[in-house]
């Protein structure tokens, strides 16, 4: 056992000292280069390898040191180390004896530490996985949660998201009225509770990006007032993209959408696509609604 555990720590001390002096005296860019020469050439692929290899080097300059230190503490403490490897060894091959009947059952036993074994296995190749995809993902999360990078959305709905944050209540009811499926909201919102009705004629429909496809949406003014009092909502959100929904002269009637679009891209920034947060309460529900012929029920 000895031999093993000492020849285990040479080969770790060959392959982290030189990988670890290689990695520090590099710099950061020679890494970023060498990856993004072999990423496909758009921006994106070209971005991504970029902080990819960022966060590769940074993880191996962590790494490898710590491999290196526990290598050296394992030759100087080799005698100790080999002990409790032998232990543990010990301990694990009676914790996994099957008997039966008084008498070893060599096949049960054989088969359990093989189904520990697989299982162990299966958990490293999750790690490494795990690891593998915590690399791809780093250019956009880096140390930050998904509900803060609102990913794999369009600009404008995590604006919306965002400014919905900020201006309504943890507990509010919102009913949504969009010519979009917007279903994540009700993720990214939580615990605000969120009534989407979605007309029957986009209900199958698949929606393209950037608008490609409209998609029939309802408005406030196609709403029952009995479909909407017993929702109960506290706020209404009517956000249109879309050209046959798009009312270029109400871009600005929102003061509180105006002014988060403001102070987070500039002054002189003008909304191109039209979102109206109304915060309304019983009593002020009918003034919303045309006459009732023109009603409808979702």
């Amino acid at each position: 056992m000895s031999l093993l555990v000492r020849t285990i720590l040479i080969l770790l001390l060959v392959a982290s000292i030189p990988g670890l002096v290689f990695v520090w005296l590099m710099p950061t860019e020679f890494f970023q280069s060498w990856m993004i020469e072999r990423a496909a050439p758009d921006q994106f692929s070209q971005f991504a390898a970029h902080e990819q290899a960022q966060a590769i080097v940074v993880l191996l300059r962590i790494l490898l040191p710590l491999i290196a230190i526990s290598t050296a503490a394992g030759f100087f403490f080799l005698t100790r180390v080999t002990h409790f490897i032998t232990h543990c060894g010990h301990v694990i091959f009676e914790q996994t004896l099957i008997n039966w009947n008084g008498r070893r059952d060599a096949k049960r036993t054989i088969l359990f530490r093989l189904l520990l074994l697989v299982w162990f296995s299966l958990g490293m190749v999750h790690f490494a996985g795990g690891v593998s995809r915590r690399i791809e993902d780093w250019p956009w999360y880096h140390f930050h949660a998904g509900p803060s990078i609102l990913p794999n959305i369009s600009e404008s709905n995590r604006d919306v998201i965002r400014f919905l944050k900020e201006a309504t209540e943890d507990d509010a009811r919102i009913l949504v009225l969009s010519d979009q499926k917007l279903f994540f909201l009700s993720y990214y919102l939580l615990p605000r509770k969120l009534f989407h009705p979605l007309h029957p004629e986009s209900e199958f429909v698949i929606p393209k990006e950037f608008q490609q496809r409209q998609l029939k949406a309802y408005r406030l003014a196609d709403l029952d007032a009995d479909y909407i009092s017993e929702i109960d909502p506290d706020y209404i959100l009517e956000y249109y993209e879309g050209t046959d929904y798009l009312e270029k002269d109400r871009l600005e009637e929102d003061p509180r959408w105006l002014q988060y679009l403001q102070n987070r891209y500039g002054y002189d920034f003008k909304p191109t696509y039209n979102v109206r947060l109304r915060k309304i309460n019983s009593d002020s529900t009918k003034s919303f609604f045309p006459k009732p012929e023109q009603r409808g029920t979702p």
